[in-house]
C-alpha cells in the first residue's frame, strides 16, 4: 500500500508545505511527513526513505539562508526527531541529517555574533605561513597534554583549551571571513543581503537538541553506529576540506560520539575504529597545522580514555588504536604534529603503563620512526621516554606478549643509528647490554624448549652501568664512561651476574627470535662511521657473548657464528682491498687505523670467545682457521698481521685443550698459509702476456744491463711499457713486500708456537711445523742465490725509478731466509736434544718423527753451501766493477749456479 500512495503523499505535503504558512496545516503536512519517513524506513523501503529524508533536508531552506522562514525550522526539528526514532534504519540517509545540523550549528554561531572555529583555525594558519605565530602555537601545544582532561572533549572555540591564535584579528578580517566561511560550507550566494541569517528562527532549535542527536548514538545498533560514524567522518572532513576556513564541529562531535560508544563489545568497537583511525590520520595530516595538532590531541583524549580499560587475552584492539599515531608520524611534514606526538604517546604509556598490552607494539613503533627524525629535539625527546620506560617499567613490556621485546631492541638500535646525538646512541648501546641481561636470566616469559642449564657457571660477571642522564654530556665523556658501564637496573644484574644461568638456549626459532635481532644489531653498528659507536658496540657484542654464553648450546653457538660474528668480517674482506697506485696515502692510512681499531679487537675478542667456550664451539674450529687463512693470505699488510697476531692468539689460548687431529688441523692451516703466501720474485720483472704481445717472455734469457736501458725482449720485439711504479707491476711490488712481511709474521708465529706448546703438540704436527719452515728458507735461499733473477730486478726497479722506501733489497729476501734457518734449527736442536721427561714424554718419538739428526746435517751443508756461495759472488762482483763489459757486453757475474 505504502508503494501505491507515497507519491501522492508527497506531492501533497510539499505542496501545502511551500504554499501555505498557517501553523495548524504546517504541522499536520509535517507529521505526515515523519510518519511516511519512519513508516518507509522501518519497512526497509530504502528508495522511499531516501525520498522523504530528501524532502525534509530541502525543506529547512538550509542552502539559502536569508529565505528561511519559522516553517523551515519546523521541518529542520521534524528530521531531527526522524534521526532520533528511525536511526537505527537511516544507513547512508545520516550523511544527509548530520550535514543538515552541522550548517545549523555554524548559522548559530554566526547569528550569536561570537567569531566561529572557522575563524579562529584560519587566521593561525595565516599567521603560521606568514611566519608570525609558528613560535608562539607550537609552545602552546606543547601543553595540549595537560590543558584538557582526558575524559571530556574539547570546545569547538577552543584548541584542546588553548584560543585559537586568530582571536586577535580585527572585526573587519573576521566578517570578511565568515562571508567566505558561508559560502564555502553553506553555498549561499555571493551578495551580502543574501547572506544574513535570520537569528530568531536559528535559535528556535537548541543546542541541547542537536546534541541529543549524538549522545543517543549509543543506541544505535551494531551496523547503524558503523553507518553514523562513516556519514559524520564524511561530513567533518567535507568541513576541513578548505584549509583556509576549516571547521571542526563534527571533528570535536567524532571525539564525543567515540567516547560515548567506547564501551561496545570490542567487535562493534574494532568496525567504528576502522573508520575513525583512517579519518585521524588523514586529518593529523592536514595543511592546516592547527587543525592537525587539534585531531592529534583529540587522538590523545580517545587514547588515554580507550587505554583505561583492560585488554582481553589473545586480542590485540590496543595496537589497532595506537596505530593511527605510527602512520601520522612517518607521514606528516611538520615537525611540531611529530613533537606533538612523541608527546602524546610518552603521556599515555607512562600513565597507563599498567594498562599498555598489545600498544607496546605501536607505541615502540612511534619511537622507532622518532630515532631517525631529522629534528635532534624530536630524538632526545623520544628516547627520554624509552629511558624512563627500560628502566622503570621493563617488565610490562613483556608480561603479555614476549614478541614486544623484540620491538624494543629494534628501537633501541634505531637509536644507535641517529646521527644527532652521541650520548643517545651510546646509552642506547648500553641499554641493549641490559635487554639481553634480561633475555639471558629469563625475564622476558617462557620460552618453548628452554631448559635449565645444569652445571653451567657464569663465567663471567655482568658489568653495571650508570648511564649519565645529563643531557649536555660531551661524546668524549660519554665514550668513556660507556665501556665501564651497562645499562639501567645495574643492581640487578650484578645479582644476576653472580648467579647460575637459569636457561639454555638452543637452535630453534623461538630463541633465535629474541636474541639475533640483538646481537645482528650489535654486530653491525661494529662498522658505524662513529668511532665511540663503533668502540662500544664491539664490547657490548662481545661482554654480551661471554657473560651468557654458557646458556647457549653448540647448535646455537653455530648459528651465532654464521650469522653474527662471521659476516663482520665479511664486511671487512669486502670493504678493504688490495692496496694499489690507485689508493691515495691519505685513504690508505684511514683504512689502517679503522683495520687496527676494529678488526684487530673482533678477532681478538673472537679468539678469546673462542678460547672461554672451547667445549662448545670446537666444532667451529675449521671455518674459525678459515676465516683467520683469508686474512693471512690477503695482499694487504694490517690484514695479514691481524691474522697471524689471531692466529697465535688463538693457540695460546686453547692450545692445552687441541687433541692429536685438531693440533694436525691448527699446524696443517699455517703449512698451507706459507705456501700461499710465498713471495714470487720472477713476475716483478715478467711483464704480463696481454703486454708481451701474448707469449711470455723467456725469462733464462741473459738480461740486458741496466746502463744500456734495453726494451727488447728475448725474441728482439718492442716491449710494450711496463714499469714497477703504476699499474700491474707496481700492485705485484707492493705483493712481493707485504707476503715477504707476512712470511716473517708466520716464521715468528711457528717459532712462537712451538716454544710454548711443544709438549702438547702431536708429534705429526711437529713433523708439519718443521717442513713448514724448511720451505720458508729453502724458497727464500733459491731467491736470494739466483743472482741473473737479481740483477734484472735490479736494473727494472732503477729504470724505473722505484721510490727508495718502495724498493726490494738485494738480496731480495735475505731476512726471510735467515729468519726461517735460525727458527728450523732451533726446532731441530730442541728435538734432537730432548729426552723423554714428564713435562715431554712423547720427545723420542718426535727425533724419530722428524729424523732431527740427519735434518741437521742437511741443514748444516745448506748453510756452508751458501756461505761459500756468498763469498764467491761478492769477489765476482768485485772483478765486475774493474772490468764492467767483456764478451759482447754481458757481464762476467752471470755464469751459472753449477760454475760457481
Amino acid at each position: 500500500m505504502l508503494e501505491l500512495i507515497w507519491a501522492p503523499l508527497l506531492g501533497c505535503f510539499s505542496l501545502l508545505f511551500d504554499e501555505y504558512s498557517d501553523p495548524r496545516l504546517l504541522d499536520i503536512c509535517l507529521a505526515g511527513f515523519e510518519a511516511a519517513t519512519c513508516l518507509s524506513a522501518l519497512l526497509a523501503v530504502g528508495n522511499l526513505r531516501d525520498v522523504f529524508v530528501n524532502s525534509l533536508c530541502n525543506f529547512t531552506h538550509l542552502h539559502s539562508p536569508a529565505t528561511m522562514k519559522p516553517k523551515n525550522g519546523l521541518a529542520f526539528k521534524t528530521l531531527i526527531n526522524v534521526a532520533l526514532q528511525v536511526g537505527n534504519h537511516l544507513d547512508e540517509r545520516w550523511l544527509e541529517v548530520l550535514r543538515c545540523i552541522s550548517r545549523w550549528e555554524l548559522l548559530q554561531q554566526i547569528a550569536s555574533g561570537m567569531p566561529t572555529d572557522a575563524v579562529l583555525f584560519a587566521g593561525a594558519a595565516a599567521a603560521a605561513d606568514k611566519g608570525k605565530a609558528g613560535a608562539a602555537l607550537k609552545d602552546q601545544f606543547k601543553r595540549l597534554s595537560g590543558a584538557t582532561a582526558a575524559g571530556a572533549p574539547a570546545a569547538s572555540g577552543d584548541i584542546g583549551g588553548v584560543p585559537a591564535a586568530g582571536g586577535a584579528k580585527s572585526m573587519d578580517t573576521m566578517a570578511m571571513s565568515e562571508a567566505s566561511i558561508k559560502r564555502a560550507h553553506i553555498g549561499a550566494g555571493g551578495k551580502e543581503e543574501e547572506l544574513q541569517v535570520p537569528a530568531d528562527i536559528i535559535n528556535s532549535v537548541d543546542t541541547a537538541q542537536l546534541n541529543k542527536v549524538y549522545m543517543s548514538s549509543s543506541q544505535l545498533d551494531s551496523d547503524a553506529i558503523v553507518a553514523f560514524v562513516k556519514s559524520l567522518a564524511a561530513i567533518s572532513l567535507d568541513e576541513l576540506r578548505d584549509p583556509r576556513a576549516p571547521r571542526v564541529f563534527s571533528l570535536t562531535k567524532i571525539v564525543e560520539i567515540s567516547h560515548f560508544n567506547m564501551s561496545r563489545i570490542r567487535l562493534v568497537w574494532s568496525r567504528i575504529w576502522a573508520v575513525l583511525s583512517q579519518y585521524f590520520i588523514a586529518v593529523s595530516c592536514h595543511s592546516n597545522l592547527s587543525v592537525a595538532m587539534y585531531a592529534v590531541d583529540s587522538l590523545r583524549q580517545l587514547a588515554m580514555k580507550f587505554l583505561e580499560r583492560d585488554e582481553l587475552a589473545n586480542y590485540t584492539f590496543q595496537n589497532d588504536f595506537l596505530r593511527p599515531f605510527v602512520v601520522v608520524m612517518r607521514q606528516s611534514q611538520a615537525v611540531e604534529i611529530r613533537e606533538l606526538i612523541i608527546r602524546c604517546v610518552s603521556q599515555m604509556v607512562l600513565a597507563r603503563v599498567n594498562n599498555v598490552k598489545s600498544g607496546w607494539k605501536s607505541m615502540f613503533m612511534v619511537f622507532t620512526t622518532a630515532a631517525g627524525d631529522p629534528d635532534p629535539t624530536i630524538v632526545r625527546l623520544a628516547f627520554d621516554t624509552i629511558e624512563k620506560i627500560v628502566r622503570e617499567h621493563f617488565s610490562h613490556i613483556t608480561e603479555t606478549e614476549t614478541t614486544t621485546f623484540t620491538d624494543c631492541v629494534n628501537c633501541l638500535i634505531a637509536f644507535t643509528n641517529n646521527p644527532h646525538s652521541m650520548t643517545v646512541a651510546l646509552n642506547a648501546i648500553a641499554f641493549l647490554r641490559f635487554c639481553a641481561s634480561k633475555l639471558a636470566e629469563g625475564a622476558i616469559g617462557d620460552l618453548p624448549e628452554a631448559v635449565p642449564a645444569v652445571g653451567t657457571e657464569r663465567l663471567g660477571p655482568t658489568r653495571v652501568v650508570a648511564l649519565d642522564q645529563q643531557s649536555d654530556r660531551s661524546p668524549s665523556k660519554a665514550a668513556n664512561s660507556q665501556p665501564s658501564a651497562t645499562a639501567a637496573g645495574g643492581a640487578s644484574d650484578a645479582a644476576f651476574g653472580a648467579q647460575q644461568s637459569t636457561m639454555k638456549f638452543v637452535d630453534r626459532d623461538e630463541h633465535v627470535y629474541f636474541w639475533f635481532p640483538l646481537l645482528a644489531g650489535l654486530s653491525e653498528l661494529t662498522f658505524d662511521p662513529r668511532v665511540e659507536i663503533r668502540r662500544s658496540a664491539l664490547e657490548v657484542l662481545f661482554d654480551v657473548l661471554k657473560t651468557h654464553g654458557g646458556s647457549f648450546a653448540d647448535s646455537f653457538w653455530s648459528r651465532i657464528f654464521d650469522r653474527v660474528l662471521l659476516p663482520i668480517f665479511d664486511h671487512v674482506r669486502a670493504e678493504v682491498t688490495d692496496t694499489t697506485t690507485f689508493t691515495s696515502e691519505r685513504r690508505r692510512a684511514q683504512e689502517d687505523a679503522w683495520l687496527y681499531e676494529t678488526c684487530t679487537q673482533c678477532l681478538q675478542h673472537l679468539v678469546d670467545l673462542f678460547g672461554q667456550f672451547y667445549d662448545l664451539m670446537q666444532g667451529l674450529l675449521g671455518r674459525l682457521l678459515e676465516l683467520l687463512a683469508s686474512f693471512i693470505s690477503r695482499s694487504h699488510a694490517s690484514l695479514a698481521s691481524v691474522g697471524v697476531a689471531a692466529y697465535v692468539r688463538l693457540i695460546n689460548s686453547c692450545g692445552t685443550e687441541l687433541d692429536g687431529q685438531t693440533w694436525r688441523e691448527v699446524i696443517g692451516m699455517l703449512q698451507q698459509v706459507m705456501q700461499d703466501t710465498l713471495p714470487d720474485a720472477v713476475e716483478l720483472v715478467t711483464p704480463p702476456l696481454r703486454a708481451a704481445g701474448g707469449s711470455a717472455p723467456d725469462i733464462t734469457a741473459a738480461a740486458p744491463s741496466a746502463a744500456a736501458g734495453s726494451q727488447s725482449t728475448a725474441a728482439g720485439q718492442p716491449r710494450p711499457p711496463y714499469s714497477l711504479r703504476e699499474g700491474v707491476g707496481m700492485r705485484r711490488l707492493v705483493k712481493f713486500k707485504v707476503q715477504a712481511g707476512v712470511q716473517l709474521l708466520l716464521v715468528q708465529a711457528a717459532s712462537e708456537v712451538y716454544a710454548l706448546h711443544y709438549h702438547h703438540m702431536a708429534v705429526p704436527a711437529m713433523v708439519t711445523l718443521a717442513d713448514s719452515l724448511q720451505l720458508v728458507a729453502q724458497h727464500a735461499r733459491k731467491i736470494n742465490t739466483d743472482l741473473q733473477l737479481r740483477r734484472r730486478l735490479a736494473a727494472q726497479q732503477a729504470e724505473d725509478r722505484v721510490q727508495e722506501d718502495r724498493q726490494v733489497p738485494d738480496p731480495p729476501l735475505l731476512r726471510q731466509e735467515t729468519e726461517a734457518s735460525h727458527a728450523y734449527l732451533s726446532v731441530l736442536l730442541h728435538v734432537s736434544s730432548s729426552k723423554d721427561s714428564k713435562k715431554w714424554p712423547a720427545a723420542s718419538e718426535a727425533q724419530r718423527a722428524i729424523g732431527a739428526s740427519h735434518r741437521l746435517v742437511q741443514l748444516a751443508y745448506v748453510v756452508l753451501e751458501r756461505f761459500s756461495l756468498g763469498a764467491d759472488s761478492n769477489n765476482q762482483q768485485q772483478q765486475q766493477q774493474q772490468q764492467p763489459y767483456s764478451n759482447g757486453g754481458t757481464p762476467r757475474g752471470s755464469s751459472s749456479k753449477a760454475a760457481l
